[in-house]
């Protein structure tokens, strides 16, 4: 068991999250405080992709390895093509972002990245600070920031789950548009919540293609992969093919964050935190501007900065529309089409990348059918007045 050794910061988890803060932090140099990641993985592969939409240059925009600046979205026979070459749709596979992440962190001393260490209890807030006892060692912090998602995962924790499966493929003859990516093409044979197919492709033979459910319960592993295999032999013509690497999460979409009530000096962030978008699944870029503010606010003020919470008008909406599709998750195609067709497309990006203004959500709410929202609406407030009061 190794000496104790006193940080000023510990982070837990050294995922997306984890390492954008350690990240941010090494920028300040000299100033930045003496920080330590704690990561159970021993290596970084290259696991997963985060997609988002060319608005005010993002974060790690030049990592980027493809973009499209057409797309199209599918509902059985109809299908809709779109021009988003105002706000382009970037793709940023994990390993180049773990790769720049790593060399920032890594150039500077004050800031290092532990693999291959799994925290074995609870942190202990202590008259030396946090206790954190590892695989390897002992040591403790002024400050804990946990961005680990929870060992137990509850079903009725989200309105829903956002559950994926995905294959990078490549196919003996072109069977891909790479000029355009595919949005979402609904599978109306899934009944028990609402999927689609998700195909970014990046040459004529080769796509990560994934399979999508958004749906009020967990979906295995297994039931996805059987899925995503019948949707590639459907959309291949049954061709061979190799698969290349897999992909494969569960996000929550509406969780009952982890409340920050620990200690001033303890906490919670990451996707169980509030950086995932209720409505779509999209975190990375919020976990951008959460490092960011975060970095700031522990080198300026020696405080935490939790993920903030949604403006009023936004939680309404993202928890209205999250209950429309929980309700009759069979029929909530019908409502991406409607979104997608009858509103200004920026104005839909603008709002799935949280920079819309309330001129924007008054569009958004015009371009919608008021039946199946009024109908919720009730059941909505009723979940709501019963989460504020701490009811399940």
């Amino acid at each position: 068991m190794a000496k104790d050794t006193h940080y000023d910061l510990v982070i837990l988890g050294g995922g997306c999250a984890g390492l954008s803060l350690a990240s941010k932090l090494s920028e300040y140099g000299e100033k930045a405080p003496k920080v330590l990641i704690i990561e159970q993985r021993t290596n970084y592969p290259n696991d997963r992709t985060w997609c988002f939409w060319d608005i005010d240059h993002p974060e790690y925009q030049s990592l980027v390895s493809q973009s499209w600046s057409k797309f199209e979205l599918a509902n059985q026979e109809r299908i809709h093509h779109f021009d988003c070459s105002q706000h382009q749709y970037l793709m940023l596979e994990s390993h180049y972002f773990y790769e720049a992440a790593i060399k920032q962190i890594s150039a500077n001393p004050k800031i290092q990245l532990m693999l291959g260490q799994e925290v074995l209890s609870t942190p202990i807030n202590t008259d030396q600070g946090w206790h954190i006892k590892t695989t390897h060692s002992e040591l403790t912090a002024d400050q804990v920031i946990d961005t680990r998602p929870p060992k137990k995962i509850n079903r009725e924790d989200s309105v829903l789950w956002q559950c994926f499966v995905g294959y990078e493929i490549k196919t003996q003859s072109d069977c891909f548009s790479p000029e355009k990516m595919v949005l979402m093409d609904f599978d109306p044979a899934f009944k028990n919540g609402l999927a689609f197919l998700y195909i970014l492709p990046t040459s004529g033979k080769k796509a990560l293609i994934e399979y999508t459910v958004f749906s009020e319960n967990i979906i295995s592993k297994q039931q996805l992969i059987t899925h995503l295999k019948k949707s590639i032999a459907l959309r291949i013509d049954s061709q061979p093919y190799e698969i290349l690497r897999f992909e494969h999460g569960t996000l929550p979409m509406g969780y009952q964050a982890a409340p920050q009530n620990r200690a001033a000096t303890f906490l919670y962030a990451g996707l169980f935190a509030g950086a995932a978008r209720p409505s779509s699944g999209y975190a990375f870029q919020r976990i951008q501007s959460w490092a960011k503010k975060c970095a700031q606010s522990i080198v300026t003020d020696h405080t935490l900065y939790a993920a903030p919470k949604e403006n009023r008008v936004q939680s309404f909406m993202d928890g209205l529309f999250l209950t429309v599709i929980k309700s009759n998750p069979t029929s909530a195609a019908s409502l991406f089409e409607d979104l997608f067709n009858r509103c200004d497309l920026n104005t839909v990006i603008k709002f799935m990348s949280d920079m819309a203004t309330l001129r924007d959500y008054l569009r958004i709410i015009k371009s919608l059918p008021p039946s199946p929202f009024i109908k919720a609406l009730p059941g909505f407030m009723i979940a709501k007045a019963c989460h504020r009061l701490g009811w399940k």
